[in-house]
């Protein structure tokens, strides 16, 4: 069965265009992995471009995989964010989200810089701007990966049924998070998501404890 992947980036990226109508502006993508990370992030954008007009955000935040109706696999984030940081509503985060959400990437921070002098700019003419200015950045971004949408689960058993476990490590390629040796064996695992299902089914058969 294939494997669920989602696209994210692996390290921070930037890119800025030529400016326009005498305004400067500076995209700014980030991998993050918490909701502390990204406060961490905004933090550090805001204070480094402390005298910018505008530090306009958006950002996804975790990836949720569920099957439909036609067991289809349908694939969200968990949180989605974003401002407009003072831009009139509506002209600047929702078009960086709707980019990101377009272009299905996760796990990322996007910070779109605006430095203002002098020339207002329509509110529609911002909309289309914002839009554009985020797609050319992911277009330009040399540093997205795949990642696999997994799901963890703990398990237990005797040492006896070590081989059988084993085995069905090998055979759903599961990753061991963290484990713990007593009178029994005590496991946190993770599995592909589009395999979870079945893995949970050999380990009932197997009669391997879960939970």
């Amino acid at each position: 069965m294939e494997k669920l992947i989602y696209t994210t980036i692996s390290d921070v990226f930037q890119y800025e265009i030529p400016k326009i109508k005498w305004s400067r502006f500076i995209t700014t993508l980030f991998p993050v992995h918490s909701k502390e990370e990204i406060d961490e992030r905004l933090n550090e954008m805001k204070k480094k471009y402390y005298d910018a007009t505008h530090n306009c955000y958006a950002w996804r935040l975790g990836v949720d995989a569920n099957q439909d109706l036609f067991w289809n696999w349908i694939i969200s984030s968990h949180q989605e964010r974003a401002n407009d940081d003072w831009e009139p509503s509506n002209t600047a985060w929702k078009p960086i989200l709707n980019v990101l959400s377009w272009k299905a990437v996760f796990n990322i921070l996007a910070v779109i810089t605006r430095y203002f002098w002098g020339t207002l700019l329509w509110v529609w003419w911002l909309i289309q701007a914002y839009t554009e200015w985020t797609k050319q950045t992911l277009e330009n971004c040399n540093c997205f990966i795949q990642e696999e949408i997994c799901k963890t689960i703990e398990i237990e058993y005797w040492y006896e049924q070590v081989s059988i476990v084993q085995y069905l490590f090998s055979k759903y390629e599961t990753k061991i998070i963290s484990e713990n040796y007593d009178n029994s064996i005590n496991q946190v695992v993770s599995v592909n998501r589009a395999i979870f299902d079945i893995f949970l089914k050999e380990l009932k058969d197997k009669q391997i404890l879960y939970k």
